[in-house]
C-alpha cells in the first residue's frame, strides 16, 4: 500500500471516493473521481466495471484516510496491489487548497 498527498492529484488520476452517501452529498472533489462508498465496496466488481488494470492506480479517497486504508487492503486481498491511500483525505485535500465542489 501506497500513500499520495491529495496535492499530488492530476486530472489523470483515477481516484475513488470510498466515503458515505451522506458525505458525498455534502462536498466532492472538483477532480475527476468515481464515488463507491465502502459499505458498497466489491474490488473485483470495481475493477472489472471501471475496466482498471494491473498498470491503473487506484487512489483512495475518504474524509481523514482511515476508511481509503480499509478499502486499499480490501484491493490487496482481491489481489490488486496498485493502490495508494490518500493522506488525510478530504480534510488534507481543502488544507492543501484541492478544488472542491460544496452542495
Amino acid at each position: 500500500m501506497r500513500f499520495i498527498k491529495p496535492i499530488y492529484l492530476t486530472k489523470d488520476s483515477f481516484i475513488l471516493d470510498v466515503r458515505s452517501p451522506e458525505e458525498y452529498a455534502v462536498e466532492e472533489l472538483k477532480q475527476p473521481h468515481v464515488f463507491k462508498s465502502l459499505d458498497e465496496l466489491d474490488p473485483i466488481e470495481f475493477i472489472k466495471e471501471n475496466q482498471l488494470g494491473k498498470g491503473n492506480t487506484i487512489n483512495i479517497l475518504c474524509a481523514s484516510g482511515a476508511r481509503a486504508s480499509q478499502a486499499a487492503e480490501m484491493f490487496e486481498k482481491a489481489g490488486f496491489n496498485n493502490v495508494a491511500v490518500i493522506v488525510g483525505g478530504m480534510v488534507e485535500a481543502e488544507y492543501e487548497g484541492v478544488e472542491i465542489i460544496r452542495h
